[in-house]
């Protein structure tokens, strides 16, 4: 009686051992294509909510030092005139879209002068034009009431739009001077 066989794999157990390497090969490759999607979700979703923010805290910090503050372009400009450090600056936050897009984006300006009443090529790149903002559910951007200005908007992404939306009022009230800003 021979114990040892020494003829090696069958073809059966080498197809067998194939399909299980092949098998296991799929399962760890979605594995990784799957992190690296849910990875470029939660890096849009973060750039999104950091432009909304830096954007709403600009607005609130306008809104603060304002002596004289206006809505325009139905609730899509808000313009503002302030004295920070004892200067005068006009500053104004617009949510329209770039030429040849339809989706909107947010644009922020400030001069020592007269603003302009439209977009020009003196107003910087948007802070946030990829995938496009949209109002936060009431239709305008900007409201204003008495010396307060609230304001809300989604900002697109790849998952879930990221909302932004707050108010600011007036630390001061108006000084009752000439705007000069608009």
């Amino acid at each position: 009686m021979n114990l040892q066989d020494d003829d090696g794999l069958s073809l059966i157990e080498l197809i067998i051992v194939v399909l299980l390497i092949g098998v296991l090969g799929v399962v760890i490759g979605m594995i990784f294509i799957n992190s690296v999607k849910a990875q470029d979700t939660v890096t849009t979703t973060t750039e999104a909510t950091n432009s909304g923010q830096l954007y709403g805290q600009s607005i609130e910090r306008a809104m603060r030092n304002a002596q004289a503050f206006d809505v325009t372009d139905g609730g899509r400009m808000l313009r503002v005139q302030t004295s920070l450090a004892g200067a005068k600056q006009c500053q104004a936050f617009w949510i329209t879209a770039p030429s040849g897009s339809s989706d909107d984006a947010l644009y922020m300006t400030s001069s020592a002068s007269a603003l302009p009443g439209a977009l020009t090529s003196s107003w910087p790149k948007p802070w946030h034009e990829v995938g496009g903002v949209a109002t936060g559910g009431s239709g305008v951007y900007f409201a204003s009431g008495g010396d307060r200005v609230s304001f809300s908007f989604n900002i697109k992404t790849d998952a879930a739009p990221v909302t932004i939306t707050g108010s600011a009022a007036r630390r001061f009230p108006s000084t009752g001077g000439a705007n000069t800003c608009w």
